[in-house]
């Protein structure tokens, strides 16, 4: 039998051995894990203030090098030295339910795999998306402007599923599926926070694995039909895509895709819109500035407002991901032994990135807990202190594949919302709101506001 060092990597036990790491564990089996999902940044501060930038913790199970300095940020993420498997990071947190998708590939299978999907996001590609993606805003915040008051988070999550089915997977809902979809999703994403991985009944992570296998179903059913249709979404894309043999992707590995796709492109801008739209609901002010300067803006949002101009909207946009960033952690495993500093690190360990502290080193940042749309303006440009103190969409060959995606859908829900609406908070003394930190962060009450027409 061979010796485990022997074996490839992704075949390898875990190391969890760092009694030579000043940190602490916490409690036996959850670690530090609930103090995590209750006060991500009181936790990681702690961290930070007593042990420095490079210590051990025990979270989602692992026992973990935690890496709290944007140079050693930069290191995993970048992954020059190709030791740092994303595929591993993952393995016994997410494998159950990312498994397939780009989050589980590594390397030059990772490769292969964006290139397939990389069309999907390029410019032109965009362009199509954009008039698709306006009307359907309009539609919806005309809907939301004539209630009484509605839940945030709950609205954006239905309209930016129905803009990602739009743009993504075109299908006919008379039989009206996207619901069901959309509590599969929901139910994915908690369920692989369960604590308890048992796959019964009861059980939340059981709940997510269904929620999981619905998903899959549902688009392995639809491949044969795509590939004969003349539909070009990006769904039917991967389903005629065929490799330099000739032969068309494996039906699982576009399935595979697809749901994560589908989950990256609503349920992380959900988020996002909801936490601007939380901290813009306690500043009128701003909310007027923003509306003068979408007011000036051409009907057609052109390549610069999408891809490359700064302006007060999309600083606003990288404010709220900078407070509370879609990919809180990152988690990657070493291959073989490397030192962050004057700290060995053994192969097979577990590290771990907190972008959600990153994001608010005091070292590094300003008032790190204030919520100020100016540190991204080119006059400031807070950010650009480090290439890695900000890493809403992560870094390397694994950064998000749909960042500029992100930012269109967030421009053009704005433009239509504060260009005719101001947002208010539907209840009285509302800020600051308990919220939600994993798996995206979200009021817990899903965010009740008010629209009122602006004069």
């Amino acid at each position: 039998m061979a010796h485990a060092s022997e074996l490839p990597y992704d075949q390898r036990p875990a190391n969890r051995d760092l009694k030579h790491l000043e940190g602490e564990y916490g409690l036996p089996f959850v670690g530090k894990t609930l103090d995590m999902f209750r006060d991500p940044q009181g936790l990681f501060e702690h961290y930070y203030e007593k042990y420095g930038p490079v210590s051990r913790i025990s979270i989602t199970g692992n026992k973990c090098v935690l890496l709290l300095h944007p140079d050693h940020v930069q290191r995993v993420l970048m992954d020059r030295e190709k030791n740092f498997s994303i595929k591993m990071g993952w393995q016994s947190v997410m494998a159950d339910f990312f498994q397939g998708g780009l989050v589980m590939r590594d390397y030059d299978e990772h490769r292969v795999h964006r290139g397939i999907m990389n069309s999907a996001f390029k410019p032109q590609a965009m362009r199509s998306y954009a008039d698709r993606v306006q009307r359907i805003v309009e539609r919806s915040v005309e809907r939301w402007s004539v209630q009484d008051s509605i839940l945030f988070y709950d609205e954006m999550k239905r309209l930016l599923l129905e803009i990602a089915f739009d743009v993504f997977c075109w299908v006919d809902d008379s039989e009206n599926v996207v619901p069901e979809i959309s509590k599969a999703f929901t139910d994915m994403m908690e369920g692989a926070l369960g604590i308890v991985r048992l796959d019964m009944p009861g059980f939340l992570y059981h709940r997510g694995l269904e929620g999981r296998r619905f998903l899959k179903r549902f688009f392995m059913d639809l491949i044969e039909k795509k590939r004969r249709s003349s539909d070009e979404d990006v769904f039917a894309h991967f389903c005629k895509e065929k490799t330099e043999t000739g032969e068309y992707y494996d039906d699982e590995d576009i399935a595979d895709h697809m749901v994560f796709l589908m989950l990256a492109a609503h349920d992380t801008t959900t988020s996002a819109s909801t936490m601007a739209a939380y901290h813009l609901s306690n500043d009128w002010d701003l909310q007027s500035k923003l509306a003068d300067e979408v007011a000036e803006w051409p009907e057609e949002l052109g390549f610069d407002h999408v891809f490359h101009q700064t302006n007060e909207l999309i600083c606003v946009f990288y404010e709220t991901i900078r407070m509370h960033p879609p990919v809180p952690l990152f988690l990657r495993r070493t291959i073989r032994e490397c030192r962050f500093g004057d700290v060995e690190v053994p192969a097979d360990t577990m590290v771990c990135v907190p972008g959600t502290y990153i994001h608010r080193l005091p070292d590094w940042w300003s008032h790190p807990n204030t919520f100020d749309p100016v540190r991204f303006s080119d006059e400031v440009s807070e950010h650009r202190k480090h290439n890695f103190m900000w890493i809403p969409f992560g870094g390397g060959a694994h950064k998000c594949i749909g960042m500029h995606f992100a930012r269109m859908l967030f421009l053009l829900t704005f433009r239509e919302l504060l260009s005719k609406h101001q947002i208010e908070y539907a209840k009285p003394d509302y800020y600051p709101a308990k919220l939600q930190h994993f798996p995206f962060t979200r009021p817990l009450d899903s965010l009740p506001v008010r629209l009122t027409a602006r004069g």
